[in-house]
């Protein structure tokens, strides 16, 4: 372990985060420098490890998220005779199964077990590109997974703060339903990747986050398939337009909606782009 002393006093230094030290008797810093990581991989290793631990913690910080309220409590029995309560925003039925927005989680109820499996079978099936480090967080991560006393099951899955289905900011003025289309573009070329097709896409199955601009894909997973064709990017077209608060505006966004999508989901993506470069006068975070 590297050990830094004070310059001024001579005190051992606490690390204090971005790469530096304090002195907590004089307040003095100290900034590593290239030299002090040359060999010193251990120590590197460490505080790479703090940086994602701390960018985790801030990340998962629910007490920001002021959108969420609770509307609602489901009561289930566990197998093992406990009682399991889902305190909810919203939630939305399916066959066979209820989907909760609770405050941390995304909770799936299904009325059998093969049918929780079915749906876990489907997530499972998808793979990444290896360059591509964060594209898990637009699909379900599984968290934990529950027997019920009366067959059933449930299947728990990890909420980031601020993830929301769109429909519940529907209708979307077009400047921001712009970027919700490039994320369902953006997910349909993760399962053209998978070689799957969703099956699903639909306001309440895409989640997003107005705060970063990032997306998610939630609804049934249980009839993932090979991917047959562009049926998921028909659903993207549907799915925008359901959402959307005025599709005329810009004429380049209207053409693309209205029109057959490309043989394959990288295609389509590209078409989209010369939408938002042409219609939109390119890629501008705009904040909600």
């Amino acid at each position: 372990m590297i050990s830094y002393k004070c310059k001024s006093c001579g005190s051992q230094m606490e690390f204090g985060g971005a790469a530096t030290f304090n002195c907590p008797y004089c307040g003095s810093k100290n900034f590593l420098s290239d030299k002090d990581f040359k060999g010193n991989e251990k120590f590197r290793q460490m505080l790479l490890q703090y940086y994602k631990s701390e960018a985790e913690n801030k990340e998962l910080d629910y007490s920001k998220d002021n959108l969420w309220v609770h509307n609602g409590t489901d009561n289930y029995i566990m197998a093992n005779g406990n009682p399991l309560n889902i305190e909810y925003m919203n939630k939305n039925a399916y066959d066979g199964a209820v989907c909760y927005l609770a405050k941390e989680n995304i909770v799936y109820v299904f009325d059998k077990i093969e049918g929780a499996e079915a749906f876990l079978s489907g997530v499972n099936r998808l793979s990444f590109p290896p360059a591509d480090t964060k594209l898990y967080r637009s699909f379900p991560e599984l968290n934990i997974k529950i027997d019920l006393k009366n067959c059933g099951r449930v299947l728990v899955f990890k909420r980031r703060p601020y993830f929301y289905p769109a429909e519940m900011f529907a209708p979307w003025p077009s400047e921001h339903l712009a970027w919700v289309i490039s994320r369902m573009e953006n997910i349909c070329c993760a399962l053209k990747y998978a070689n799957l097709e969703h099956g699903n896409i639909e306001p309440s199955s895409i989640w997003i986050n107005p705060t970063t601009h990032e997306g998610a894909l939630f609804g049934d997973w249980r009839n993932i398939q090979n991917l047959q064709g562009v049926g998921d990017l028909q659903s993207i077209r549907k799915t925008a337009i359901a959402l959307a608060k005025d599709t005329r505006k810009p004429i380049q966004m209207y053409d693309f909606l209205n029109s057959a999508p490309e043989s394959n989901a990288f295609d389509d993506f590209e078409k989209w782009d010369k939408v938002i470069i042409d219609g939109f006068g390119g890629h501008n975070f705009i904040k909600m």
